[in-house]
């Protein structure tokens, strides 16, 4: 994995737009949603992964019903790495993508270079695109309007609460195809029924609740959570930055607040977890995997008071004691005891609001030469169709926002977890499973009232000066104030 400094690039336009990026009612005349689709768009997007044979699929598709129309895609980062090894009966495959802020750097100097120049494109994935910078600037339309006139559009064919909280200064500038959220697991056997009877689907909880919940039952027996304190990656440091980032940062009013003590003490904090073996302590060093797989090892026979769990751990939760299925391993979570888990709540930030994640999400360039068409091809990423498309979801695990493939992609992801009995349809304990699978999804759902701005290269910059501390080469508080000063800088800009 490559560490490389981040280059800073400085967002100066020069040129400002008429109006705020929103389309007027003369713009929008109905030849705008029924006139034949021609000429050509371009979308472009950062992330190869994620986004390009599930977009190539859409063009193709699209260009189909639209012959008239040529749909361009570009991607720019590198494919990542595969690496397969035999271990016992199974085979273990890693997916290593590269950490290069240099390169995520340069994308975002050549969108700004060609927004500036009149060559943008069309549609911008929002993979690392700052959404601060650009509305500030009017280069991404406002889709609120489009939405609300456009005849083929139906919001409530959609997660609406998602949508709703997509809002930021006074618009709605991208829509994202999926989305994804973390929920707390409880051990059963850890806890009275008296704090259990607490807990539900319907519940929302920061992890700093949690941990004054269970820190005065800690005895050094079981760990409170089944992350590690400071590695890279999902961390509890990682989420605990999250939790807290707009106490540190505020990107709407290029505000940054570093030293004040808070982010010295949450650092030490975490450190502290992982000495008095609160959580386990993340294992060093680059790429050393036989560490890794030890610790692997040690931590399966373990409990935790709690897991921090993304969304696709619920069908394991609720398949449980079904017999053989195919079982994914997620990122950033050691493997314990999970026998006699149950659902906390979903994961809120200690400001309260409960954020989603997206795989894919997509703006328009307000600039574009051919709007009506980038916002038709937009449309269509969010049908049914392309939200149940196996390109869509054969790297990322979200749930689609169309409610209807969300429900039917429940039933497919169950099925393909049961690939290995052979059977081509759901028996009555599988079904029944499958019902509460999708309750407790909705249910989980009907919290998420927010969405987390971030601006990459501020976090590659945090992640960097963390590193440090890690490495015991600053303190916590030389962290911080170092922080503070390149943080101001950055914002200045």
């Amino acid at each position: 994995m490559k560490i490389i400094l981040t280059i800073f690039i400085t967002f100066i336009f020069l040129f400002s737009c008429s109006d705020n990026g929103s389309i007027t009612e003369q713009e929008l005349s109905a030849d705008f949603f029924s006139a034949p689709l021609s000429g050509e768009i371009t979308i472009s997007a950062y992330d190869s992964m994620l986004y390009r044979a599930f977009l190539e699929e859409a063009a193709r598709t699209f260009e189909a019903l639209h012959p008239a129309l040529r749909v361009n895609i570009e991607t720019f980062s590198a494919m990542p790495e595969v690496r397969r090894a035999d271990q016992g009966n199974m085979q273990l495959m890693a997916i290593q993508a590269e950490n290069d802020p240099a390169s995520r750097s340069d994308y975002l100097s050549r969108v700004n270079t060609n927004i500036m120049s009149g060559r943008g494109a069309d549609i911008y994935a929002m993979d690392i695109l700052p959404l601060h910078k650009f509305t500030e600037n009017n280069v991404f339309l406002n889709l609120e309007h489009l939405m609300e006139v456009d005849p083929s559009f139906n919001r409530g064919d959609y997660r609406e609460n998602i949508i709703d909280s997509l809002y930021y200064k006074d618009g709605i500038w991208f829509l994202p195809l999926d989305y994804s959220f973390n929920y707390f697991a409880y051990d059963t056997t850890l806890f009275s029924e008296d704090i259990a009877s607490n807990f539900g689907s319907d519940r929302q909880y920061s992890m700093d609740e949690l941990l004054d919940i269970a820190i005065p039952l800690f005895d050094g027996t079981n760990k409170l959570f089944n992350l590690t304190d400071l590695g890279r990656g999902q961390s509890m440091w990682s989420f605990l930055l999250r939790s807290h980032f707009d106490s540190f940062v505020d990107l709407e009013n290029s505000r940054a607040n570093f030293s004040d003590g808070n982010f010295a003490s949450l650092l030490n904090r975490v450190r502290s977890y992982g000495e008095m073996g609160i959580i386990n302590r993340a294992v060093t060093g680059q790429q050393n995997a036989e560490a890794i797989m030890q610790q692997g090892i040690i931590t399966a026979t373990d409990r935790n008071f709690y897991k921090l769990n993304g969304h696709v751990n619920l069908l394991f939760q609720f398949t449980r004691g079904m017999g053989p299925i195919a079982r994914l391993a997620t990122t950033g979570s050691a493997p314990s005891i999970e026998s006699d888990d149950q659902i906390a709540g979903i994961e809120a930030l200690s400001n309260g609001i409960v954020p989603f994640s997206f795989n894919q999400a997509f703006a328009i360039n307000s600039r574009g030469d051919n709007i009506a068409a980038a916002w038709a091809f937009l449309s269509f990423l969010l049908s049914r169709e392309m939200q149940l498309s196996a390109s869509m979801f054969n790297i990322g695990l979200g749930l689609p926002l169309h409610n209807e493939a969300r429900y039917e992609k429940t039933e497919l992801d169950m099925m393909s977890m049961l690939s290995f009995t052979g059977a081509s349809s759901l028996n009555a304990q599988q079904r029944q499973a499958l019902e509460n699978y999708r309750a407790a999804v909705e249910m989980l759902s009907d919290s998420i009232n927010g969405f987390v701005i971030q601006d990459i290269s501020l976090n590659d910059m945090i992640r960097e000066e963390v590193q440090q501390f890690i490495n015991a080469a600053r303190s916590a508080e030389e962290v911080a104030r170092i922080l503070q000063n390149r943080a101001n800088l950055f914002l200045s800009e």
